[in-house]
């Protein structure tokens, strides 16, 4: 379990996660040594894919070439063509997120901070996070000239979850084993059989949150049999979709609950954005009206402080976990298999 060099900035580090991901900025800084750095450093460049990603102020054309860019990068760093990357985004368009744009400028510091690590886990997040952007700029490509995309089929869903999100669960699971090299190969594999469904489930959840925001703004990554939009339509036809991300944190649960129960600065990581993430469903599920009004619906900062206590009392055990879990998904529990969309049983 190597500990990181001395010269990782972790103080400039979890300033950066925290403009970067209030919920990310919470669940990283708790997991252990080298674990905690390479994450951090892997979410913020995956922050920085996304945000070219979501640039829809920019042509599709632009985007797919900051994207191939990004890419270059983590397969042969260099600091020179990280200076350049970074050059053009002092200059572009202003982003809605400052914050977001901030951070593309600072991608030869954020390179610069991975070099640091440990040879494997620095060769690890390049990798995972290559992919992650090469399969963002195919869905990219698939935007009109407008910037709008329309996702048919539950298969696109899925696998549009499993280019941005699921692969991320791969680069945990990848770190996880270097960090603990004793880990038994069949938990191992256990673990690889539930990994991405952590990632999907909470980009699901992201997904049902801003159904509206991506409504207005032309996207429908919901397939439309589950989408109220045509008139006639009740808000409840969003329902299948609330469970379908419910299912893939309850796989995410088993994750969590398949490591090492002495690993539990690991467990609570994992816990903490899963048990988030069903507490947002379900404060969704009971305002489908007001989230298709318009609303922004958000958890307290109350409940948020309620799920951190209650996931930091019971991550060390597995029948504790199950137990809140019940306890803190309440109508969820409702949502059984025949809710689900078609093939999912």
């Amino acid at each position: 379990m190597p500990e990181t060099s001395e010269a990782i900035d972790r103080v400039r580090l979890d300033e950066l996660l925290l403009g970067a991901s209030r919920t990310f900025a919470i669940n990283i800084p708790m997991l252990p040594g080298v674990l905690r750095d390479a994450l951090t450093l892997g979410y913020l460049l995956l922050r920085n894919a996304d945000t070219i990603e979501d640039a829809y102020q920019w042509p599709k054309a632009r985007r797919i070439a900051g994207l191939k860019e990004l890419h270059a990068l983590m397969l042969n760093p260099s600091q020179a063509a990280a200076e350049r990357f970074a050059a053009q985004y002092r200059d572009d368009l202003p982003l809605p997120n400052s914050e977001h744009q901030e951070l593309l400028i600072l991608t030869p510091y954020i390179l610069d901070q991975l070099s640091l690590l440990p040879a494997n886990y620095s060769a690890e997040v390049r990798s995972h996070v290559a992919r992650v952007i090469q399969r963002m700029q195919a869905w990219v490509a698939n935007h009109d000239d407008l910037n709008h995309l329309r996702l048919q089929r539950l298969n696109d869903l899925d696998d549009y979850c499993y280019s941005v999100a699921g692969i991320v669960g791969e680069l945990i699971t990848s770190l996880i084993s270097l960090y603990r090299p004793t880990l038994e190969r069949t938990r191992l594999l256990f673990m690889r059989t539930l990994e991405t469904a952590c990632g999907a489930g909470l980009q699901l959840t992201n997904i049902v949150k801003d159904v509206f925001r991506d409504h207005l703004e032309g996207r429908y990554y919901i397939p439309p049999d589950y989408l109220p939009f045509e008139d006639g339509h009740s808000y409840e036809r969003m329902t299948p979709m609330i469970a379908y991300a419910y299912r893939n944190l309850c796989l995410g649960a088993e994750y969590a609950c398949a490591l090492p129960a002495e690993e539990r600065e690991i467990r609570l990581a994992v816990l903490v954005p899963l048990m988030l993430a069903v507490a947002t469903l379900v404060h969704l599920l009971g305002r489908l009206d007001r989230l298709f009004n318009g609303e922004e619906l958000k958890i307290s900062r109350e409940q948020v402080g309620e799920v951190l206590i209650l996931a930091g009392d019971v991550a060390g055990d597995n029948k504790a976990v199950r137990n809140a879990w019940k306890e803190l998904s309440g109508p969820l529990l409702g949502l059984t298999v025949e809710a689900f969309p078609p093939g999912i049983a």
